[in-house]
């Protein structure tokens, strides 16, 4: 992606663009206020747990906040929606974890750990950081092949008096740029997520379980696209995807644990 947004900077203003470029992610990436977990989270309706509401959860994500050698344990919040949701938002410093209520009350205590180990592999690997990163790249690609267009619209009359040369590769390389990062940045989601499936598996030392939620998941998932397009299943369009095909994450986790004994003792 960076390289994407780099080229379409040479191929407006040559090497000062393309330093230009590189020099507006750093700075962006570095300067960029975020917003709180609680801004965010708020708009969605959740509201904070209270730990007198659910304290063995509490506890669980305590011990998998240690495993994962997180500085702080994730904050938790709820949702009172019956889809099934789980949200991460935050650093490892300071995050927060939304649940909703469909989740709560289809998955068993240790699928929902397994879901909140997935959660926390996220800020573990601090995902959020890198999945804005990859926004800002997409975006600024976006914004220089909207900008190179523009400049070629309005100086076709001079192309045409044959007073200015436009390189086509370049325009073309404008044309598609957005597209293909917008692909590439699908395709960092859903690595992310293998990786926080491991994460889960390694912190909890039982991957069945977060296989069981996955499937179970994927399983309401399925009945709600039915129930709004009666007789059509579910798109198997992995390009567009930000997660990838349960049947593939299941797949891995159990290659996994056939492969890989495990040591980490499953959560009481």
């Amino acid at each position: 992606m960076a390289i994407i947004a780099a080229l379409c900077a040479y191929g407006l203003w040559g090497w000062n663009g393309m330093f230009a470029a590189f020099l507006g992610v750093i700075l962006g990436s570095a300067l960029a206020p975020s917003l709180p977990a609680e801004a965010i989270l708020r708009t969605y309706g959740a509201r904070p747990l209270a730990r007198d509401e659910l304290p063995g959860l509490f506890a669980a994500v305590s011990t998998l906040s240690v495993r994962a050698s997180l500085p702080n344990a994730p904050e938790l919040w709820y949702m009172p929606t019956p889809k099934p949701l789980a949200l991460t938002v935050g650093v490892p410093s300071k995050s927060a974890i939304m649940l909703s209520n469909g989740l709560i009350r289809l998955l068993l205590r240790r699928e929902l750990m397994a879901v909140i180990a997935h959660e926390i592999g996220h800020v573990r690997n601090n995902d959020l950081r890198i999945t804005t990163i990859a926004d800002m790249l997409a975006r600024m690609a976006s914004i220089f092949a909207n900008a190179g267009i523009l400049l070629t619209l309005f100086n076709i009359p001079l192309v045409i008096g044959e007073r200015m040369h436009f390189s086509w590769p370049t325009i073309v390389l404008l044309i598609v740029s957005p597209t293909v990062a917008s692909l590439l940045q699908l395709a960092l989601s859903r690595t992310r997520e293998f990786e926080a499936d491991m994460a889960a598996a390694d912190l909890t030392g039982d991957p069945e379980a977060l296989v069981a939620a996955l499937m179970k998941m994927e399983a309401v998932e399925g009945r709600f696209w039915e129930s709004i397009s009666p007789g059509r299943s579910m798109p198997d369009l992995r390009l567009l995807r930000t997660h990838p095909l349960t049947r593939e994450r299941v797949g891995r986790l159990r290659e996994r644990e056939t492969h890989n004994h495990l040591s980490r003792q499953p959560l009481p």
